[in-house]
């Protein structure tokens, strides 16, 4: 399995043996609707004619498309990113970014932020604090290999930046869904307001957007596309909304083997991430 160069919250990496085996490979189509880090998608290629590779934030799909096209985006990253112990040049780096955003800098902004995490605050400003890493050798290795694997299938691949509700609903598709965590059901069965956890992409996910995409979802459906969701059902005794709402529709779920409270600061928090699909 190919291991995307980017330490990204939420990565699916680490599930990929569990996950890879429940796609549907029947369809013609593959659509990473969140595609966050990639690893969906990058381990599915050989698997589909077409890849379109989405998600909202712009200058995150700019770094996946920039790695397929050439090398101008790795040299520039290299060349912008602070090193592991120079806190200015970071600081400097993420007001420039917010001011003039562009792919690059994304890039390095999240090679040395803390935990590698890209975080945005309600602005949609990058306000994640300095992490002191940087470019390093593992970087370079998992670079290279991703960067010679995707290239392979640059044929194949397209990229688009919308909100999910933007996308055309196709026929013949797989639909892979890994949406920003959704929010609470309150007791009486309804929507809550409140998110089952928090990550810093969650600033681009609006309050009607759970309601939106179980829509979204069912129509995939109706047209007899595939889709396979993934999420955390239950955490620190809250439950997921959309999750618990399409298991109680019928739809088959399959719940994944993986203990979070081993890469939890806080722990002893029980946490179930599930699957759920509609073949």
């Amino acid at each position: 399995m190919i291991e995307t160069p980017f330490n990204f919250t939420g990565s699916k990496f680490k599930l990929l043996p569990q996950i890879l085996p429940e796609l549907d490979y029947s369809k013609r189509k593959f659509i990473d609707v969140f595609c966050g880090g990639g690893s969906i998608y990058t381990n599915t290629l050989d698997k589909y004619d077409q890849v379109l590779v989405n998600d909202i934030i712009s200058d995150l799909i700019g770094i996946h498309q920039g790695i397929l096209l050439n090398d101008e985006i790795i040299d520039s990253t290299k060349i912008i990113c602070p090193e592991k112990t120079d806190e200015t040049a970071y600081t400097n780096l993420r007001d420039n970014y917010n001011n003039e955003p562009s792919a690059d800098k994304l890039w390095a902004l999240m090679l040395s932020c803390t935990s590698n995490m890209m975080r945005f605050n309600q602005k949609f400003k990058f306000n994640q604090t300095f992490g002191k890493r940087s470019w390093n050798a593992n970087t370079e290795k998992k670079v290279e290999v991703f960067k010679n694997h995707i290239r392979k299938y640059s044929n194949k691949i397209n990229f688009s930046s919308k909100s999910f509700h933007e996308l055309e609903i196709q026929k013949d598709t797989m639909y892979y869904i890994d949406p920003p965590y959704g929010r609470i059901k309150n007791e009486d069965g309804s929507i809550g307001k409140k998110q089952i956890s928090e990550a810093g992409y969650n600033a681009f996910w609006k309050e009607d957007d759970d309601k939106k995409l179980y829509q979204f979802i069912h129509k995939i459906n109706e047209v007899g596309s595939s889709f396979m969701v993934s999420g955390v059902l239950y955490h620190n005794g809250l439950t997921c909304w959309i999750l618990d709402k399409l298991i109680k529709d019928g739809f088959c779920k399959i719940t994944l083997n993986f203990d979070y409270n081993k890469v939890s600061r806080k722990g002893d928090k029980e946490t179930i991430e599930i699957i759920i699909k509609n073949y």
